[in-house]
């Protein structure tokens, strides 16, 4: 008998003007896959014309009222356990230091199977024009190109839908920054969308890493189906910063990549990027940054000899091109 996969769904409540503080709680805890159900986005939905009407689910409708839901799907087990237990924790300091509107700061948690995991996800995942030329959508919807490169996505438990702002800078990144015929190195792939949208737009190859094994596992399934997994496209997991051979496999001390791409926390990428620096000819994406850590990833880059080519923010979350030719 197959085993199923056991997720704990955590659910913070919130405000919007308090929402990206409590995200920062999140990727504290070593959560950096959740969804963010805010009453003004799902107004926005709800009134966007490129969204049609039969795509939304009736329960919707309720969500464009009340409090910011902020929810993680989280693999039980020993890891999945520490991390709600230190994201509870920050929550209680944040309801007793907090100057500003948090709202209830309810914590509620919940245990699905992988079922329900699935068809929590389908409720809300769907088409998403990003950039100039990309369209990301779930494999159970159908959508007309109109000349954009589609982008399958079935998430799992894997952060990257296009959804969250991080992976949609990242990808809109993807389009300028010249990956044709390169090299490319996608550092936390998650799903698997920023190696996917590379390869779709002509790098010559794909090295594809994230720390979790289901991350890999998910973003190898996308890559299939999206008809770009090959010989040139390869997925691993593994921690470079552990060292060892997986770093020196993943990240050498010769110039191997011409772009990277690195949708991480702030605090990893400083970290990463001495090694990133030696494997790397060209330019680099830094993703996951929150606006209060900008001027960190900014000063790290360039103490890494990267010059700055572009930043662009979103909703308190910023993006940055940089080049070390």
């Amino acid at each position: 008998m197959e085993n199923k996969m056991i997720y704990r769904e955590v659910i913070v409540h919130t405000t919007s003007v308090a929402s990206e503080i409590v995200q920062g709680l999140f990727l504290s805890a070593d959560i950096s896959l959740y969804t963010v159900e805010d009453p003004e986005d799902f107004k926005d939905l709800l009134n966007n014309k490129t969204v049609p009407f039969d795509y939304i689910d009736d329960s919707l409708m309720s969500r464009a009222e009340g409090e910011t839901l902020i929810k993680a799907y989280i693999e039980e087990g020993i890891q999945g356990d520490k991390r709600i237990a230190t994201l509870t924790k920050l929550v209680d300091e944040l309801k007793k230091d907090s100057t500003i509107d948090v709202g209830s700061l309810k914590v509620e948690i919940s245990t699905l199977d992988d079922e329900d995991w699935a068809n929590n996800w389908k409720q809300y995942f769907h088409p998403i024009v990003i950039g100039e030329k990309f369209v990301v959508k779930p494999t159970w919807e159908e959508y007309e190109p109109d000349g954009r490169f589609i982008i399958d996505i079935d998430p799992e438990s894997s952060f990257g839908t296009g959804q969250h702002e991080t992976t949609a800078l990242c990808l809109e990144a993807v389009e300028t920054v010249g990956v044709e015929n390169k090299d490319i190195l996608d550092m936390g792939c998650g799903s698997g969308i920023l190696g996917i949208g590379a390869s779709k737009l002509g790098a010559k190859s794909i090295v594809a890493v994230d720390i979790e094994e289901n991350s890999a596992r998910i973003a190898k399934e996308n890559a299939k189906k999206n008809g770009v997994y090959n010989d040139s496209f390869n997925i691993y997991w593994g921690n470079v910063l552990d060292g060892g051979a997986f770093k020196e496999k993943i990240l050498p001390d010769k110039k191997i990549y011409q772009v990277v791409l690195i949708n991480i926390v702030a605090d990893i990428v400083v970290e990463m990027l001495p090694m990133i620096s030696k494997s790397l000819e060209g330019k680099i994406v830094c993703s996951g940054i929150i606006s209060e850590r900008k001027e960190k990833v900014l000063n790290a880059l360039k103490l890494n000899g990267f010059n700055i080519i572009e930043i662009k923010e979103k909703n308190d979350w910023v993006c940055i091109v940089a080049e070390n030719i």
